[in-house]
């Protein structure tokens, strides 16, 4: 394999690019200690040995600081990663890792977000916003249905209050505009009518 460039990257960390393996980062010591340098090759043992003493230490305290921070799902935590230009199987290694010892686990991630925002959206919002970072289709309908309790005819009469809604002064045209908007929320046609015939 050989070492194609070297560039300075973030927190003293070097970009080592290579013909093979893609980008990888490494402080400075480290690099020359394994005597890495643009356009020399970097035989298997050496790289195998990199990978194994020095990679993939990094590559999994990365992983646990990220954790530490904020609460990810797994391919937001495989994002953050990629990233940081770690190659793809060392970041199966550190998300294999964390896994294993639940720091990363999309159901538990999935269930406390749902509980925290379900008085807020509407069921499909939850949904959509799962699903925007990486949560499984079969995970969010366990997570749904572990954890959603139904604040659809609420939410909907929150809103009603809100935008002042009578359905006695107000106007076709405003009542189709709130409905549409309710719609765009991702509650029910029929709740929506129910709510605003009640309201």
């Amino acid at each position: 394999m050989r070492i194609t460039e070297i560039r300075k990257g973030k927190n003293g960390r070097l970009l080592i690019a290579t013909d093979e393996a893609g980008i990888f980062p490494l402080y400075e010591k480290e690099a020359a200690a394994f005597h890495l340098e643009e356009g020399a090759d970097l035989p298997d043992g050496e790289w195998e040995r990199l990978c194994t003493e020095v990679l993939r230490r990094h590559v999994i305290r990365r992983a646990m600081y990220l954790l530490q921070r904020a609460d990810r799902t797994e391919y937001q935590l495989r994002q953050k990663l990629t990233l940081d230009h770690y190659p793809d199987f060392l970041i199966d290694t550190a998300v294999d890792y964390v896994k294993s010892r639940h720091y990363v686990d999309d159901l538990r991630y999935a269930s406390a977000y749902i509980r925290f925002h379900q008085t807020g959206k509407s069921r499909i919002q939850l949904k959509l916003a799962l699903q925007s970072r990486g949560v499984s289709a079969a995970v969010i309908e366990q997570a749904m249905a572990e954890t959603y309790e139904d604040h659809e005819a609420e939410q909907i009469r929150r809103f009603l209050l809100k935008k002042q809604y009578d359905p006695e002064r107000t106007d076709q045209r405003e009542k189709y505009r709130i409905y549409q908007n309710l719609c765009r929320k991702g509650f029910s046609n029929s709740e929506i009518k129910y709510q605003m015939d009640l309201t």
